[in-house]
């Protein structure tokens, strides 16, 4: 049985994170070890495929499914350690046009319970978003800046069960969190 796009980019950042997660050293080390071992590169190269396979699928459940995972990608490659995450220097260029699907979404109200809980978690560290939005999306940056960041946005002990499995590191995180 074939698997989908969606499982074999989740099942490669897996393996990448994985990997990353077993190095041992200090975060320099890690880093190197992880740059030597092309991870940041092909991680880069993932998140790139989340955009090619949004731009290319007409499945509006995939592109729903695969703008979650590109927006976690986006902010958690800006909050969290690339030596622990395998997720270097993710291209601006991919970051800025997943920020401008997500604006797109945001105006014709397209995004679901599940995205809204997200995004809204990640705007309580709003620099990760704003720095790409500001004056250029609209709908996002309002979102963003309505946001309380004194309410937590993360739904904890509410996932069901299964919910975050074979989404990639974005499972991997949001099932550590609930």
């Amino acid at each position: 049985m074939m698997k989908n796009p969606i499982n074999n980019l989740s099942d490669q950042e897996l393996e990448l994170y994985n990997h990353a997660s077993l190095l041992d050293g200090t975060m320099e080390g890690r880093t190197q070890q992880l740059v030597e071992s092309a991870v940041f590169h092909v991680y880069r190269g993932v998140h790139r495929s989340y955009l090619d396979l949004f731009l290319n699928s007409d499945d509006n459940e995939t592109k729903l499914e695969v703008l979650k995972r590109l927006i976690f990608l986006n902010w958690y490659s800006m909050v969290e350690p690339s030596c622990y995450t395998g997720i270097g220097d993710l291209d601006r260029s991919t970051v800025f046009d997943s920020y401008s699907i997500l604006n797109e979404y945001l105006a014709e109200d397209k995004i679901d319970t599940e995205l809204k809980w997200m995004l809204s978690y990640y705007a309580s560290w709003d620099y990760t978003i704003l720095e790409f939005s500001e004056n250029k999306l609209e709908a996002l940056t309002k979102f963003v800046k309505a946001v309380d960041c004194s309410v937590s946005h993360a739904p904890k002990n509410q996932l069901l069960n299964g919910t975050m499995v074979n989404r990639g590191q974005m499972g991997v995180y949001w099932m550590s969190r609930n």
